[in-house]
């Protein structure tokens, strides 16, 4: 698989988002404050790659998430969470983000939905007034990633990322990608497979 060096890999973290990408000859990473001081520190970026929903409907079901949980398949496809629309973003509790959901199409909203319903809404903000945003932000899921990784459509990971069995085969599979130096050395970072203890940005 090609490495990407204008790419920028970016997850959620407790207090931020945490971005990984190449620098010269290695992987670096840094936690940013925000979604807009990380996308202004990565201008030149060709593609940021979050893993975050992105053009959320007014109205019903994304088709994104219904392809995303046929290309993983089997148990993992439940780890592609529905995506809330649009009108709920400004809820202020899981009772009342529910409730509103219901309303609007039929669907409720569940805890851990609404646990990142904060961050949606960051993103959403951004990507709707942000034009150089909306070119080099796109949308991904690592167990999608991780599924293709493991040869394609269906092979979603059986073992969930937080178990022992998890974890490695997920440094397998990214090791012939990036390097097993470099995956060890953000593992041991705590980069990667849980809460980064990193350099935060201050922008």
């Amino acid at each position: 698989m090609k490495r990407e060096p204008n790419c920028v890999g970016v997850d959620g973290a407790k207090s931020g988002w945490i971005a990984v990408w190449w620098a010269g000859a290695a992987l670096t990473h840094c936690v940013y404050r925000s979604a807009r001081s990380l996308v202004d520190a990565h201008r030149q970026a060709r593609v940021i790659a979050v893993d975050i929903p992105i053009g959320l409907s007014e109205y019903g079901g994304r088709r994104a998430d219904v392809e995303a949980r046929q290309f993983v398949g089997g148990r993992r496809a439940s780890s592609v969470f529905s995506s809330p629309v649009r009108g709920i973003l400004d809820a202020t509790s899981q009772p009342e983000a529910s409730r509103r959901h219901k309303e609007i199409d039929g669907r409720g909203f569940g805890s851990q939905s609404f646990a990142i319903l904060p961050k949606i809404r960051e993103w959403d903000e951004l990507m709707r007034s942000d034009t150089l945003a909306r070119a080099m932000v796109r949308e991904i899921h690592p167990e999608v990633s991780f599924a293709a990784l493991n040869g394609g459509r269906g092979k979603g990971l059986a073992f969930k990322k937080k178990s022992q069995d998890g974890a490695a085969i997920r440094t397998e599979l990214l090791s012939p990608v990036f390097g097993s130096e470099q995956v060890a050395r953000l593992v041991q970072s705590g980069c990667v497979g849980k809460r980064p203890r990193t350099t935060y940005s201050t922008l």
